[in-house]
């Protein structure tokens, strides 16, 4: 009998686990607020990483993670949904980096992907693929998840292997409703069952990435209401405490400086008394999310333990592929995408739209996608400066690792100090499996890893350190790491504003790079980045500039901005504007993929055969009430509802119902103006005759969702049309036999090129948010 191919022998199972946007003083593993029991029993049996580091972005930290190379080689400069012409951001692995999870399979181990995946162009998240940017292209014989950078947690549209396999049905569980991290543990653990159940001795790799703790905060009242009240002391006190929690358990040393508060976050004294109620509730929400993620890895890891197999599995568990997201702005939100779409709303504002869909005691359920307060991510990366995006500063690149390997580490609790990357974890991993980097993959010679192994500090901890220089670059904000020296240049720009006018100075043949202040810090005597030494040291800081250039060169971090090369006149072609046909069993459109609407005047059209007792139910529907549309009817009567938002709902509706037999009906909205979020006329017709008119003052100009999808014949997930939601999915009772888009180019060439530039300025404001 032909056998398969396997591993040496005593290569271990691997479980990788990665918590999103989260900052090092978020766990109480590390000192932080939020209870974290299961990362710190897997600490008090491990290790303790304290000065692993990441890219300060999500995709390039995964990216970074699940090759071993750094990630503007692999072509991830910037997030999956943004890809340029640009060497390195491409968001497009070349097939000269091979991730490595594809050498553990073809090396004998069993291997699959749960959860966040977020290594996949918005364009290519359908059923034409091309599959190779899936997750089955990277090497994991299964994945369960999502394609996009985030997800709601009560309502996700999901992937499985290679298809969308949309809101899972038990979302439609009243009693009992469906919520990802759970669904995310469980198929682990019938992964593993099945693993085991087939083989009881091939190892397997899981790689445990969760949607937690991206935007939307999604988690039910009984794990946020476990911190109510134990954040009423404002960020500026707990960032004190925690602070002083992390000397006590010598996660920092004791010598470590807390870094001071940056002008660009408010002082909790200043915030107004009458919504501070509404800022602590933020940060309940988003330590209960978190610590529902800490309990939904301690299954897997339990799992794990019934089978047996603890002992011979090593775990590397990271809480945060960046730092904490200060995406939420200054005010938080009840709805993530308002900052995506640039609507400006003040935090009374933002109280006043959360009380239209429950209130802050329903912060984190299904009627809202909320964001906290920028900065209470920045307390949540204590005791360090800013947060994610920001790549010149720890508080953006350092997150906690913990590694727990019963088989081989002995010195349970114990801290470890080495220099340690995302990069190297790769090859960390193939040297504790004895498998080494292949030269070639399908004939294509490889890039040799840029990452090193560690695998020697697991029990050795005056092992040596071997990562000893490293960059960092993201959006403009960059470092250069070496031998314990670290150069810091970071633009002026805050990370949460994404507009021309902010991006302005940075234009070519403006922004002269060299001419950003620099700051320089001696990690080994200042763990925090307290201390500028740069006036002191003018040649050093000379020599790591020239030196952070050789390497932004070598790895195709060139050039600097490309990721908002949009902002600077350098666009892609204009799409063509044909016609997009759907048929009436077409679903789960990924939010990125639907018919570019936006900022133009448009049809939708559909051919319907309407039984002789009338139809009712949806015909078309993109996302939710907190921005969507939905062509649907309603006591037989065509209707068009119309979220900006959550902000304003527009709803037309015909003023007969429609005939049985075949009918054509169709709404076209016609804009007032070639400007980003046009308010224009809505008419409603049925067989080519007006049947309804209405006025939508205001239009989403970028996007209506980061995650839910568009179906044809039904309301998949949460529903556009709050008055229908107890009948959801809604499906149209008649038949459609297909919808098509017709979307109407302006006149004039220049106001069309002026709002193509306009939706790629969106489309980078809602990239950077992943």
């Amino acid at each position: 009998m032909i056998g398969h191919p396997e591993p040496p022998k005593g290569a271990p199972n691997v479980l990788l686990v990665l918590i999103d946007d989260a900052g090092f003083g978020n766990p109480s593993t590390f000192g932080g607020p939020i209870n974290t029991p299961n990362y710190t029993r897997m600490a008090e049996a491990g290790l303790h990483y304290n000065r692993f580091h990441v890219t300060a972005l999500c995709s390039p930290t995964r990216a970074a993670l699940l090759t071993g190379r750094n990630n503007h080689t692999v072509g991830f400069g910037s997030v999956g949904e943004f890809s340029s012409g640009f060497p390195g951001y491409t968001a497009t692995v070349p097939r000269d980096c091979t991730p490595w999870p594809r050498t553990l399979a073809e090396n004998g181990y069993s291997t699959a992907a749960f959860g966040k995946w977020h290594l996949t162009p918005d364009g290519q998240q359908g059923p034409a693929g091309p599959f190779e940017r899936w997750p089955n292209g990277w090497g994991f014989d299964y994945f369960y998840g999502f394609l996009g950078g985030d997800a709601g947690q009560w309502d996700p549209c999901l992937a499985e292997n290679q298809k969308i396999i949309g809101t899972p049905a038990a979302f439609y569980d009243k009693d009992n409703p469906y919520y990802l991290p759970d669904a995310m543990a469980d198929k682990t653990v019938e992964w593993l069952h099945g693993v085991r159940g087939q083989d009881a001795r091939k190892p397997f790799f899981v790689y445990f990435s969760t949607g937690c703790s991206h935007a939307p905060h999604h988690v039910a009242p009984q794990w946020a209401d476990k911190y109510r009240g134990k954040f009423d002391q404002g960020w500026d006190r707990l960032r004190e405490e925690t602070f002083a929690r992390q000397k006590e358990l010598g996660v920092i040393p004791a010598d470590a400086e807390l870094t001071p508060r940056d002008a660009a976050f408010p002082a909790w004294d200043s915030v107004p008394g009458k919504l501070k109620a509404y800022y602590a509730r933020q940060m309940e929400v988003y330590a209960g999310y978190s610590e529902n993620a800490d309990y939904n890895v301690g299954r897997v890891i339990d799992a794990i333990d019934e089978l047996g197999e603890l002992d011979d599995t090593l775990i590397i568990w990271i809480w945060g592929d960046n730092g904490a997201s200060m995406e939420g702005t200054i005010t938080g939100s009840f709805n993530e995408m308002t900052m995506q779409n640039g609507i400006p709303l003040t935090d009374e504002m933002q109280l006043q739209l959360a009380e239209r869909y429950g209130g802050i005691g329903a912060w984190g359920g299904q009627m809202m996608d909320p964001h906290y307060s920028a900065a209470w991510a920045w307390a949540g990366n204590t005791p360090f400066q800013w947060g994610k995006q920001v790549g010149s500063r720890l508080g953006g690149t350092r997150n906690p690792m913990v590694i727990h390997w019963p088989a081989r580490i002995t010195e349970g609790g114990a801290l470890r100090s080495h220099f340690t990357h995302a990069i190297d974890v790769g090859p960390t991993i193939l040297d504790i499996a004895g498998i080494p980097a292949p030269s070639h993959v399908d004939g294509i010679g490889q890039e040799p890893l840029h990452g090193v192994t560690f695998a020697d500090s697991l029990t050795d901890a005056a092992a040596p350190e071997r990562h000893t220089q490293q960059y960092f670059e993201t959006m403009g904000n960059r470092a250069m790491y070496k031998d314990g020296w670290w150069l810091a240049v970071k633009t002026k720009r805050i990370p949460w504003v994404i507009t021309p006018d902010a991006l302005r100075p940075y234009a070519p043949g403006v922004w002269d790079p060299d001419a950003d202040p620099a700051e320089l810090y001696y990690l080994p005597d200042d763990f925090t980045q307290a201390k500028d030494l740069a006036a002191d040291h003018p040649g050093k800081v000379a020599e790591l500039r020239e030196l952070f250039w050789a390497e932004a060169e070598k790895y195709k971090a060139l050039p600097l901005l490309a990721t908002l090369s949009a902002f600077f006149g350098i666009l892609p072609p204009i799409p063509d504007a044909a016609p997009v046909e759907y048929r009436g069993d077409v679903q789960n459109i990924m939010s990125g993929m639907i018919p570019r609407i936006y900022n133009h005047s448009y049809t939708i059209s559909a051919e319907l055969l309407v039984p002789a007792e009338g139809a009712e139910g949806v015909i078309v529907a993109e996302a939710d009430h907190l921005g969507g549309f939905s062509l649907w009817v309603a006591d037989g009567k065509l209707t068009h509802t119309y979220s900006m938002m959550g902000v304003f709902i527009y709803r037309q509706q015909a003023d007969e119902p429609l005939p049985s037999g075949e009918v054509t009906v169709r709404m076209e909205f016609a804009a007032d103006a070639p400007t980003p979020a046009t308010g224009g006329e809505v008419t409603l017709y049925i067989n080519d005759r007006t049947v309804g008119k209405g006025r939508m003052d205001h239009t989403v100009p970028i996007r209506f969702s980061a995650y839910a999808g568009m179906d044809i014949g039904r309301d998949n997930g949460g529903v556009v049309d709050l008055s229908y939601a107890d009948k959801k999915p809604f499906a149209f009772t008649g038949t459609i036999k297909k919808v098509t888009f017709d979307v109407k180019p302006h006149p004039a060439a220049q106001d069309e090129e002026a709002l193509h530039a306009a939706a790629h300025h969106g489309r980078a404001a809602h990239a950077l948010a992943q």
